[in-house]
């Protein structure tokens, strides 16, 4: 072999490794945070970083979940975040960071750690459907906390909700186990459970019980 043909041979598998990394898909992806606490609202919003990284165009097309375990039964993706704000096409180089998607919580959704994976999807054009990069994401709900304020000449229990399935109990003398189920009229406002208890000679203590 000639050595003109011989650097042609060596030159093509460099040019064909250039090329490919030229069309190579590259999006870095980033939520900060990545935990949040779902306590008392309806809805938690994830913040995120977006990067083409690469040398082409990123077309970002789509957002798929999966949510594992129980959260399947207890979060909704709100996805219109993500195409009310992420641009549609991301420049090589070009980021994005703002709100990338949303996790809608049911109101009854019990105490504990939900978790799941949020994926972007797209291409080198409006068609790609490949997944371009994902990240894992959990919402947390530790058990509510009770609180006491003053309405006019009533009192006012409250607790958040989610995370949901507690009961208000009563007692009477904390030297005892005697507590009961508070029969009072339960109200809900900003996603707050209430309890009015109106004026009265006798002695009560509250407390929050998960069944």
């Amino acid at each position: 072999m000639s050595a003109k043909r011989l650097k042609q041979f060596m030159l093509l598998p460099a040019l064909a490794l250039l090329l490919s990394a030229a069309n190579a898909q590259t999006l870095s992806f980033s939520l900060t945070p990545a935990a949040q606490s779902g306590v008392g609202t309806g809805e938690v919003f994830f913040i995120g970083a977006l990067t083409n990284t690469g040398l082409t165009t990123n077309f970002l097309n789509n957002i798929q979940f999966a949510f594992t375990g129980a959260a399947t039964n207890y979060l909704t993706a709100d996805t219109n975040v993500f195409f009310a704000n992420v641009p549609g096409i991301l420049l090589p180089g070009e980021t994005y960071a703002d709100v990338v998607f949303g996790a809608v919580i049911n109101p009854a959704t019990p105490p504990g750690n939900y978790s799941g994976t949020v994926a972007i999807q797209g291409g080198t054009d409006i068609f790609g459907a490949g997944n371009l990069t994902n990240q894992t994401f959990q919402v947390s709900l530790p058990p509510a906390a009770l609180g006491i304020a003053r309405y006019g000449t009533n009192l006012v229990l409250s607790w958040p909700s989610p995370p949901g399935g507690f009961l208000l109990q009563q007692n009477a003398d904390l030297a005892t186990t005697n507590w009961t189920t508070a029969t009072n009229t339960l109200t809900m406002t900003n996603f707050q459970n209430q309890a009015i208890l109106p004026p009265s000679a006798v002695r009560q203590f509250y407390r929050l019980k998960y069944p």
